[in-house]
């Protein structure tokens, strides 16, 4: 048990009172509103989970879909969907490996283009993310481990000024094309991306409040996302503006 000095106890005894009367029992609490609509929101990222995650590259808790069982009192049974969020490229704060990592040299332009453009930089530290080509291999896998009903598509305008796009489709590994996410980490840090090139939309998605009145490319961007993975996307973001996000399938209907 860690022990507190006497100025941080001073500091936490101005709230005690405060704190302690917003204290419940969680499994009692979510058992009384078992009947109702309840969203659990997961932190960190898929490969961050310390089972199904890049070990030793990891957080020290559950950020996979199962932690909103473990963590809030309830089965797992409990939980009707699952919801997956994810960039229209990639991204990743720290060590680790990343396979479609856009490299310094001969893509250092697009990476800071990606970044800029995307606001990739921590909202605390300011510490730049690292951004690459959307992996498809490893959302593939996010989606398997963590029965991902329909993912969230965000960030699909920044690339609306790009003639062309690129996605991880596979990794060669020691030579030998792989085309599932691997479990050893070696073979991750050895793991080059195999891309597939798709046509830019060349226009501004700002205005798009459906998935009809996206562009044909862009379209054609989500439905090969959706068929590689197995699952379709149901909301896909146009910009940082509520207003700017849509529903192209309701992912509460039962």
């Amino acid at each position: 048990m860690a022990e507190f000095d006497g100025e941080d106890l001073e500091y936490l005894n101005k709230y005690r009172d405060q704190l302690l009367k917003m204290r419940v029992d969680l499994t009692v609490k979510m058992w009384e509103f078992r009947k109702d609509n309840i969203l659990f929101e997961g932190a960190q990222g898929a490969m961050l989970d310390i089972d199904s995650g890049t070990y030793p590259y990891v957080s020290s808790g559950a950020s996979c879909a199962a932690g909103a069982a473990t963590g809030c009192g309830i089965g797992p049974k409990a939980l009707d969907k699952i919801l997956g969020v994810f960039k229209a490229y990639e991204t990743r704060v720290g060590n680790g490996p990343m396979p479609t990592e856009f490299n310094d040299t001969s893509e250092g332009e697009l990476c800071k283009y990606v970044r800029d453009t995307g606001r990739e930089y921590g909202v605390t530290t300011g510490r730049a993310r690292r951004c690459g080509y959307l992996d498809l291999v490893a959302l593939r896998y996010a989606v398997r481990v963590n029965s991902i009903d329909s993912l969230v598509l965000t960030h699909l305008d920044i690339y609306d000024t790009m003639d062309q796009i690129e996605a991880c489709v596979a990794y060669d590994i020691n030579g030998k094309i792989v085309t599932d996410f691997p479990a050893n980490v070696d073979d991750m840090n050895n793991a080059k991306p195999q891309l597939e090139k798709f046509a830019g939309w060349k226009t501004s998605l700002k205005e798009c409040r459906s998935y009809a009145k996206l562009p044909k490319n862009a379209r054609s961007y989500v439905e090969f996302i959706e068929n590689y993975v197995g699952v379709p996307v149901s909301i896909i973001s146009v910009g940082y503006e509520r207003n700017e996000t849509f529903i192209r399938k309701n992912p509460w209907k039962k």
